[in-house]
């Protein structure tokens, strides 16, 4: 099987190659039509020069004498030609040039006037060995193989051209396909170098590098992932198997409160498994997410309502500051999922009798949503994970106070997936605020 470089090569040769063919045809064809076109009026010069020479002769004696006899047998030698010399009446009266050696490749009849009296005729024969002859013909031999070498010369140029553009255009591409192969086999380190132009083949290497990079991107969060959820569910379950062996051993009474327990370990899988299952969604892109015009003061409203109760369990106070008219395209029940993920972590972190600020406010054309708490804090070493999956920045806490660690990696997932941001600032001891951005849309008076 050819490769690529040769086909390319073989194409470019043979483009070459029949360029140079059809000029070169062309040049020797035309060069012909020309040279002969010059030969022939040359020719005409030469016979108009003789039949002068003849007339003057015929002139300069008023009859054909030896004057005009010695004057043709001395033009007839000197340019080859044949010259048959006849009187008025067409007899021949004199013929000059070596007859043996001439065999006229052409003749010319032309009659001989003297003051409009046609005084004679002349016969001119063209010798193929004459010395006009034999430049012309060397001249044209001259060109021709001029031309054929310059074809020989210029078909080797384009070989070696074509051999390196072709190499050299594939390379890319030959990279490509080795770098492929070692991606195949597990290799996700692997890169193509760039190249220095910005053709569609510079593209291509940057977007095979684009798709490698990717490739490893998931591969590691699918490695993470496989981590974090065998690190995640193993406690759980390893509760739920000693619960039911002891059961099962009668090590552990099957009583109401003890069945709750597993009940309660089981609901916790479910939780889990659920929220994994909404982060892995919206990392990858897949989130269903309804664009409706939504007032996202009335969302942020409604969830603060909804937890009323577990803030007056803590004694917390919620004060709220809301516009109206805070409109988004988006969904109200992804939208009301951050509030609850972020007044949940701030109901978690505040102490008793604490404060939680909840603020909608609608600046040119974003709105912006803070929460905010007077809690315990993040540690400065913690703030750049906050948003990673699982990760808990206080590792001694119960699981039933700060959960699996994936309440603000959906938050983020869920703001970033309405075309908005979302930031943190924490000090530890102080408080910790929240701080959401959101593309404003157009408002209207009622909200479905």
């Amino acid at each position: 099987m050819k490769r690529i470089w040769m086909k390319l090569a073989l194409a470019f040769m043979a483009v070459g190659a029949s360029g140079i063919l059809i000029s070169a045809l062309l040049s020797i064809k035309e060069m012909d039509i020309h040279f002969s076109m010059y030969v022939n009026e040359a020719r005409q010069l030469e016979r108009q020069d003789v039949l002068e020479v003849a007339r003057r002769a015929y002139e300069a004696e008023n009859r054909w004498g030896e004057r005009a006899f010695s004057q043709m047998d001395a033009i007839a030698k000197v340019l080859g030609l044949r010259i048959v010399l006849q009187d008025q009446n067409q007899s021949r009266i004199g013929q000059f040039g070596d007859e043996s050696a001439v065999r006229g490749s052409g003749y010319t009849k032309l009659p001989v006037a003297v003051d409009g009296q046609t005084v004679g005729y002349l016969t001119i024969s063209h010798h193929e060995k004459a010395p006009s002859h034999s430049v012309e013909t060397h001249f044209q031999r001259a060109h021709t193989n001029a031309l054929l070498w310059t074809m020989l010369i210029l078909i080797v140029v384009v070989i070696v051209v074509s051999i390196g553009i072709a190499k050299n255009m594939v390379k890319p591409i030959v990279r490509i396909s080795d770098a492929s192969i070692a991606v195949s086999r597990g290799d996700r380190s692997v890169r193509v170098p760039g190249t220095s132009g910005k053709d569609e083949l510079a593209g291509l290497v940057d977007r095979f590098n684009h798709l490698i990079e990717s490739l490893e991107h998931q591969e590691q969060l699918r490695k993470r992932l496989t981590s974090d959820i065998s690190h995640e569910l193993r406690t759980p379950l390893n509760t739920l198997l000693a619960q039911t062996e002891g059961m099962i051993d009668g090590i552990w009474e099957a009583s109401p409160e003890h069945l709750e327990a597993t009940r309660a370990e089981v609901l916790r899988l479910i939780r889990l498994v659920s929220d994994l299952d909404e982060v892995i969604q919206a990392e990858s892109g897949t989130l269903k997410i309804n664009q409706d015009m939504v007032d996202i003061s009335k969302i942020a409203e409604l969830t603060a309502d909804a937890m009323s109760a577990a803030l007056a369990q803590k004694n917390i106070v919620l004060k709220k500051q809301l516009e109206g008219e805070a409109m988004v395209l988006g969904d109200r029940h992804r939208l009301a999922q951050v509030f609850t993920n972020l007044l949940s972590n701030a109901w978690k972190h505040t102490a008793p009798h604490g404060e939680i600020r909840l603020t909608v406010k609608k600046e040119r054309d974003r709105i912006v949503a803070v929460v905010s708490d007077n809690g315990s804090g993040i540690a400065a070493e913690d703030l750049p994970h906050i948003f990673d999956r699982f990760y808990r920045g206080d590792r001694s806490r119960n699981r039933e106070r700060g959960g699996a660690g994936l309440g603000l990696t959906i938050a983020k997932g869920l703001v970033e997936a309405h075309d908005g941001q979302i930031s943190i600032r924490s000090a530890e001891g102080i408080g910790t605020s929240v701080t959401m951005l959101f593309p404003a849309a157009g408002q209207r008076n009622s909200v479905d």
